[in-house]
């Protein structure tokens, strides 16, 4: 995952280039993705699929953005890397809580969902070594709801999301436990 991340700066190495002449930070262009999810979110609710969407594609992409800036910029701070993933955690947040609104029936399994994005997180978080452990990754959980989205089987993407986060929280809770012994 972590060669696949390199490859993304590298081919956003010259937008990167672009916005960082430009005065652009990595932070603002968070703080845009911050902003960009709550419309966003509101158009899932009133059923605006495809607005939404297009939205969310975006915020992803600023989510890939923003970390290629910091890192082909040379402007990576310690309070960019946690403002990238209080954000992070602010817009998965916010989607999945408006499809539990938004398609009533899928709230269970939305929050589950949720539940485990924010688990597989938050042992990265303790631990940076199993960042890159498992295929629960964010970015692997951006496109499975993307997809599942562009193609309307919303549940299956949940249910995609839950098993792969479930997985991969497992797999680092294995790693680290080996390591901490």
């Amino acid at each position: 995952m972590q060669n696949l991340r390199n490859r993304v700066h590298k081919l956003l190495y010259p937008v990167s280039k672009f916005l960082s002449r430009a005065g652009i930070t990595p932070n603002v262009i968070t703080s845009l993705s911050i902003i960009l999810i709550f419309p966003a979110c509101y158009l899932l609710i009133i059923n605006e699929r495809w607005l939404f969407l297009a939205i969310f594609a975006l915020v992803s992409f600023l989510d890939a953005l923003d970390g290629a800036v910091a890192a082909n910029a040379k402007m990576a701070t310690k309070f960019g890397a946690f403002y990238d993933a209080f954000a992070d955690r602010i817009v998965e947040g916010c989607v999945y809580f408006s499809i539990a609104i938004a398609y009533e029936n899928l709230a269970p399994l939305s929050f589950l969902a949720l539940i485990l994005s924010y688990l597989t997180s938050y042992v990265a978080a303790w631990e940076k070594s199993v960042k890159y452990t498992g295929i629960g990754s964010r970015a692997g959980r951006l496109i499975v709801l993307l997809v599942s989205f562009a193609f309307n089987v919303l549940y299956y993407g949940l249910l995609i999301i839950s098993c792969l986060s479930a997985y991969t929280i497992l797999l680092r809770l294995y790693y680290l436990k080996k390591r901490m012994k």
